[in-house]
C-alpha cells in the first residue's frame, strides 16, 4: 500500500498478510501447528473446534499434507483481531470515519449513493495506485494440486467429486462496457489442476459483468488473489453501495491507497502484495455443477450450476502463505469479520434514517440481514415506519428479525434485547411482519407502557466506584 494522510489509525499499515500473521504472533495472538495436518478435513477441525473456544487464537499450519505452502486460519477471528487487522484502535472509529464521510453530502440519494461517495475528494484520495507486484514465481504449467486448499465438511463438492475450495479467495472482474472493475468474495471449487467453478449469487457484481460479457459473445477474464492487504479482504466482504470500488474502499479503511499490479495473462489488475495470483477467463455460456457446502446455517446449501474458470497463469510468492475460512454453526470468524461491517453500516443507517441510533449483529443472526436496531426517542408507531424504511433497503430486504430498542437502554447486546424482548414487548401489538409474512419486527421499546425504569442513583454509583477496593474486593 501506499501511504495517504488519515485519521484514527493507532499502528502503522498492514501492506500485506504477512505483515499480520507476524503482528499476531508478536501479540501472543497465532499458534504454529508444526506437525503434519491434512487439509481435507483435518485442518477445518481444528479451526472449527478453535473458533468455538473464548479467545480462540490464530492459527499457522505450517506442514499440511502434501504441499509445501503453509495454512493461516481463523486469522480474523475475534473481536481484537478485526481491530488490529483495520489499523488498530476501536472499530467505533469506522463508523466515526464513515459519519465525517458522510456528512460531506448535502443530501444522500440511494439510488446514486455509489457516485455521491466516490466524488469526495476525502475518499477519492486513497483510489489504488500503480506498484510493483511481490516477488512472484510463475507456474509453468498451471497446478492447483500444488496448494493446500480446504475440505472443510464430509459432503462439500460431493455432486461431482471435488471436495477442496478456496475460502477467502479475492475475485476481480470489470464491466466491458464501462471498465468498472469489482472486487467480491465468492467461494471457489478446485476441479482438478486449472479449473475452477465459482459460485456467486444472481445480483453480484461479478454476475453483472458475466451478463455483459454474454451479450457481447466473449469471454469474461478473471483474476483471483489469495492473500494481500487484510483491509482488501474485509471490502470485498461488505455490501457496499451499487458500484462503489472495493479497492478505494480498502485504502479508506486502511487509510492507505492499495498498490495494484498487472495480471500476466488477463487484463487486470491485483493487489500487489498478494500472496497467490490465478488467471483465466470465463465462457458466460459454460457451467458446471458446483456443491454441495456447508455453511454458517449448520446445513449444506444445494449443489447448482456454477460458471468454469479455465486457468491461464499461477503465480505465488515463494513460501507463499494461504489463508482459509470455516464456516459453519457460530461462533465463526465470520461472525467476527461482519462486526466491521456492521460498524460501517451504522454511519450509513443514522444518515438514511435518523431515527436510528446504532445497530447490533448478533452472531447468530448476521447471515439473514437480521439485527438489533436502538431508536432516539421511540414513539407509537415508530417501529412499523422503521422497520419498513430498512427493509427497503438492499442490505435488509430478507432481514428475517429486526428487534427494536431504545437507544436510552445502551447499545443491545443479544442478552439485552431478549430481556426486554420478553418484558417490554405485548406480542399481540408489538410483533410486526411485512404484507407478505417473510419479514418480522419487534417493538421491545417499552415506548407505549410509560412505565419508569429503574436507574441506579449516580452519586451513589460513583462511591461504590471509588470505594470498590475499600470494601475488600
Amino acid at each position: 500500500m501506499a501511504r495517504a494522510s488519515g485519521q484514527g489509525i493507532s499502528q502503522p499499515p498492514l501492506d500485506d498478510l504477512r505483515n499480520f500473521v507476524g503482528l499476531l504472533e508478536s501479540r501472543n495472538e497465532l499458534v504454529r501447528i508444526r506437525v503434519e495436518t491434512d487439509p481435507l478435513l483435518e485442518i477445518a477441525a481444528i479451526t472449527d473446534r478453535m473458533c468455538k473456544q473464548p479467545g480462540g487464537h490464530a492459527l499457522l499450519f505450517e506442514r499440511p499434507s502434501g504441499s509445501l505452502f503453509p495454512v493461516a486460519t481463523n486469522l480474523f477471528g475475534s473481536r481484537q483481531r478485526v481491530e488490529l487487522a483495520l489499523g488498530g484502535g476501536s472499530l467505533e472509529r469506522l463508523t466515526d470515519r464513515m459519519s465525517n464521510l458522510l456528512s460531506q453530502i448535502p443530501q444522500l440519494h440511494l439510488p446514486h449513493l455509489d457516485g455521491q461517495i466516490s466524488v469526495l475528494p476525502d475518499f477519492a484520495r486513497y483510489a489504488p495506485v500503480a506498484g510493483a507486484a511481490a516477488d512472484l514465481v510463475a507456474m509453468g504449467e498451471p497446478d492447483l494440486a500444488r496448494f493446500p486448499f480446504l475440505q472443510v465438511w464430509p459432503n462439500d463438492g460431493a455432486a461431482s467429486g471435488h471436495p477442496r475450495y478456496l475460502t477467502l479467495p479475492l475475485v476481480f472482474s470489470t464491466d466491458p462496457e464501462h471498465g468498472t472493475p469489482n472486487c467480491g468474495m465468492y467461494r471457489c471449487q478446485v476441479r482438478g489442476h486449472s479449473e475452477l467453478a465459482i459460485r456467486w449469487s444472481s445480483g453480484s457484481g461479478a454476475a453483472r459483468h458475466l451478463e455483459a460479457f454474454r451479450r457481447r459473445g466473449k469471454r469474461m477474464p478473471v483474476a483471483i488473489c489469495v492473500g494481500g492487504p487484510p483491509a482488501v479482504i474485509f471490502s470485498a466482504l461488505m455490501p457496499l453501495p451499487g458500484h462503489l470500488d472495493e479497492m478505494t474502499f480498502a485504502g479508506f479503511l486502511a487509510a492507505e491507497a492499495v498498490s495494484l499490479s498487472p495480471c500476466r495473462t488477463v487484463p487486470l489488475r491485483v493487489p500487489a502484495s498478494a500472496e497467490l495470483v490465478i488467471e483465466g477467463f470465463i465462457d458466460p455460456e459454460e457451467t458446471v455443477t458446483e456443491g454441495p457446502y456447508g455453511n454458517h446455517t449448520g446445513c449444506y446449501s444445494p449443489a447448482g450450476p456454477a460458471p468454469l474458470l479455465r486457468i491461464t497463469a499461477i503465480s505465488h510468492r515463494p513460501g507463499a502463505v494461504i489463508p482459509a475460512t470455516v464456516v459453519g454453526p457460530p461462533p465463526m470468524e465470520d461472525c467476527w469479520m461482519a462486526k466491521a461491517w456492521e460498524r460501517v453500516l451504522a454511519a450509513f443507517l443514522r444518515r438514511l434514517i435518523p431515527a436510528v441510533s446504532d445497530i447490533h449483529f448478533p452472531l447468530e443472526w448476521i447471515f439473514h440481514q437480521s439485527a438489533i436496531i436502538s431508536l432516539v426517542n421511540p414513539l407509537p408507531g415508530m417501529v412499523r415506519e422503521t422497520a419498513e424504511q430498512l427493509w427497503a433497503l438492499p442490505w435488509f430486504n430478507a432481514a428475517r428479525m429486526l428487534i427494536f430498542t431504545d437507544a436510552e437502554a445502551g447499545r443491545e447486546d443479544f442478552s439485552g434485547a431478549a430481556w426486554h424482548s420478553i418484558n417490554l414487548a405485548e406480542y399481540s401489538r408489538d410483533l410486526l411482519h411485512d404484507a407478505d409474512g417473510r419479514r418480522w419486527a419487534l417493538d421491545a421499546t417499552g415506548c407505549r407502557e410509560g412505565r419508569s425504569r429503574v436507574v441506579p442513583d449516580a452519586v451513589v454509583a460513583d462511591q461504590v466506584t471509588r470505594r470498590w477496593r475499600e470494601y475488600g474486593f
